[in-house]
């Protein structure tokens, strides 16, 4: 059963994660170095893993947060284009 927990999690994550970035515009920049969603999830998934944190539904959840993120056409740390 955490299996279905963890889809339905990261399906909920995934679709949010869409809504939001969408319509709120949110981020974590410089001009150097551009902290994208996926990112910041992927840095809370280390922080679980060292705490040892297996739920299954925060877990889905930045996954589907993360899979959005990597989705996107532009999603590398390094800042380009205009200034």
């Amino acid at each position: 059963m955490e299996f279905a927990y963890y889809s339905l999690a990261l399906i909920l994550g995934y679709s949010i994660t869409r809504w939001l970035t969408e319509n709120i515009k949110f981020h974590i920049r410089n001009e150097k170095i551009w902290l994208h969603h996926w990112i910041i999830a992927s840095i809370s998934m280390v922080c679980l893993i060292v705490a040892k944190i297996s739920n299954p539904i925060v877990w889905g959840l930045l996954t589907g947060v993360a899979l959005e993120g990597l989705t996107r056409k532009n999603w590398s740390i390094i800042r380009g284009g205009k200034k």
